[in-house]
């Protein structure tokens, strides 16, 4: 595969925003030092991906974006991003349509609303110092659940998810290309589960793979984990039981430790 011929000059980093958009201004705020510009995505008849309505107030919204960018780095896209036929289609498509947005030649770097980066500076030096083109892969800790500034989260060697490429609107499925991967340095704690009971019930109903696993008794599981207990979970991923091998905590303070302001 031909690399470009020259090196990037900036990152356009993409966030969709949608039933989560409560997370998206700590996400943003974590990336937002190492942005040179940020591509904010919302459906304009506020649908999920999944066909799910969502409520948003929009002085609220409006207020907090205004908040959030303090150097004009943000612009906001609101666009049909739910007509393509299934929730995975329409994830593709914004995604797609998003990185259209962005500065030809940048990396465009998808986070999403429940991701907060741990290590932005190294990534950042890390990608400008490539060309590519690759599919640029970070490391997840997945959040399973919240006790107050404590987190539980998912114990295993590896998750990896496709974060970063400099081709535009070449995404296939969700944040996926078919370019070459290469693992970057980057590391994200990934609040997946890491939020209150109603808004991971609306998220149960609204995401991507809303039809994929009976949510219910996911919720159920969820709902009795708790601090005392929750060495007793072993291979309990609700679609590949041995994808969540256990739990382990991380407390404030830890050395992989980010707070969640939200």
């Amino acid at each position: 595969m031909m690399g470009f011929p020259y090196k990037a000059k900036g990152l356009s980093f993409v966030t969709p925003v949608a039933y989560d958009h409560r997370f998206a201004w700590a996400a943003i705020g974590a990336y937002y030092r190492i942005a040179d510009e940020i591509i904010l995505g919302l459906d304009r008849d506020r649908i999920s991906w999944s066909g799910k309505y969502f409520r948003l107030d929009e002085d609220e919204f409006r207020r907090r974006l205004t908040e959030a960018d303090p150097l004009g780095k943000i612009s906001l896209v609101e666009a049909d991003f739910h007509s393509q036929g299934s929730a995975p289609a329409n994830d593709t498509f914004e995604r797609n349509a998003l990185s259209t947005r962005c500065k030809p030649g940048n990396w465009v770097v998808q986070i999403d609303s429940d991701e907060l980066l741990q290590n932005p500076g190294e990534f950042r030096d890390w990608l400008l110092a490539r060309r590519g083109p690759w599919r640029v892969m970070g490391r997840w800790t997945v959040v399973f659940k919240r006790f107050g500034e404590d987190y539980l989260v998912i114990d295993k060697d590896s998750s990896w998810i496709s974060v970063a490429t400099r081709r535009q609107g070449r995404y296939t499925g969700c944040r996926d290309t078919k370019e070459f991967k290469r693992r970057s340095p980057l590391r994200m704690l990934h609040f997946s589960w890491g939020r209150d009971e109603e808004e991971l019930q609306q998220k149960l109903e609204s995401w991507t793979h809303a039809g994929d696993f009976d949510t219910v008794k996911f919720l159920a599981l969820w709902k009795s984990v708790t601090l005392e207990n929750y060495r007793r979970f072993r291979n309990f991923h609700p679609m590949d039981g041995k994808d969540w091998p256990s739990l382990r905590l991380i407390r404030k303070g830890d050395p992989d430790w980010v707070a969640a302001e939200f």
